[in-house]
């Protein structure tokens, strides 16, 4: 009979919390949470701090541009913590039933590991029609 040996400490627990706030054809939004995994075993992930926020402004009713940030840092037993940086900037323009987006995104240390191989950038185009 093969056992593992149990690596947590109890419960998983996570947080959340955040903010909006629009004036006018400005919107600003904060959020913070955390994710308490409870690993105590060396080299397992223990917990995530993860802090975001994003803000976006409608130039008139058909466009509209935003820029949104996101970082996450992984919190190891027994090592370093490695921290995940992604940031985005996107474009939308619609008019009547059809819409055009367009965003470019970045991110570092895709999988909290930090060679630059695990870097990635995107661009993303998108056009909707209805009818």
């Amino acid at each position: 009979m093969n056992q593992q040996k149990n690596t947590t400490s109890g419960d998983r627990t996570q947080y959340a919390a955040y903010a909006t706030y629009a004036m006018g054809g400005v919107t600003v939004g904060y959020q913070e949470t955390r994710d308490n995994m409870q690993n105590t075993g060396g080299g397992a992930a223990s917990y995530y701090d993860n802090e975001a926020f994003g803000i976006s402004f409608s130039v008139n009713d058909n466009l509209s541009v935003s820029y949104g940030s996101h970082t996450s840092t992984k919190h190891v037993n027994k090592s370093s913590s490695v921290e995940l940086e992604a940031e985005s900037v996107q474009i939308a323009y619609s008019m009547g039933g059809a819409s055009i987006r367009l965003a470019e995104t970045s991110a570092d240390n895709v999988n909290y590991t930090s060679a630059t191989v695990n870097d990635r950038d995107g661009t993303t185009l998108s056009l909707s029609l209805a009818f």
